[in-house]
């Protein structure tokens, strides 16, 4: 997907379409979304939606998976643009804020919704479950490059990445999520990460 915090007539049916679900899944959720919701958001008829998505469902499962995608390679694109270990995490943290303040209001449904998940199709489940590998395989390259170039300390990986995910993510998502995040908050996130990962 292209930025999904842009419209325009060009854009193709299927994103403009995702794009609409993203915004009414945010507001409504997943359980009071219809199609027809979806249709009228994206300006299309409701048999259009068919002719890409074959249910409520497989419109949500889709979003996931290419949004997750798409985070990711929005933070590659990030990582790319710098050298050194301590400028790739910056940009990281930088980029994680800008995304989830893009999609907020569909990440709070989600959250919201995940307790429930034992109501959800196994399809969507199984989608998000095999997402979040995918972020955590990134991460994990992440480190080990740095640990092959002797920036950040040895250990475990799959420890580091789960570790990395608590001490910086959580912190900058709910910080966001609670509208209370500012640069100071990032360079704090930042300053504790330094001291935990990164060799002196």
């Amino acid at each position: 997907m292209t930025d999904w915090s842009v419209r325009g007539v060009n854009m193709e049916t299927r994103e403009k379409i995702l794009i609409a679900a993203r915004d009414v899944f945010g507001k409504k959720g997943f359980y009071e979304t219809k199609m027809e919701d979806v249709a009228k958001e994206a300006g299309v008829a409701k048999g259009t939606l068919y002719l890409y998505f074959q249910s409520k469902e497989d419109l949500y499962q889709c979003l996931i998976k290419e949004g997750i995608k798409y985070f990711i390679q929005r933070l590659k694109e990030a990582l790319e643009s710098q050298n050194s270990f301590e400028g790739k995490i910056r940009a990281l943290i930088k980029t994680l804020v800008l995304l989830i303040n893009e999609n907020r209001d569909f990440i709070l449904r989600m959250m919201y919704e995940i307790p429930l998940a034992n109501l959800w199709n196994e399809r969507i489940k199984s989608v998000i479950i095999e997402e979040q590998k995918e972020f955590a395989r990134f991460v994990k390259d992440l480190f080990e490059d740095a640990i092959k170039q002797g920036i950040a300390y040895e250990g475990n990986v799959e420890v580091l990445s789960n570790a990395f995910v608590g001490m910086v993510m959580r912190p900058i998502f709910n910080s966001v999520i609670e509208g209370t995040l500012s640069e100071s908050v990032e360079e704090e996130v930042f300053s504790i990460f330094k001291r935990a990962f990164i060799k002196k």
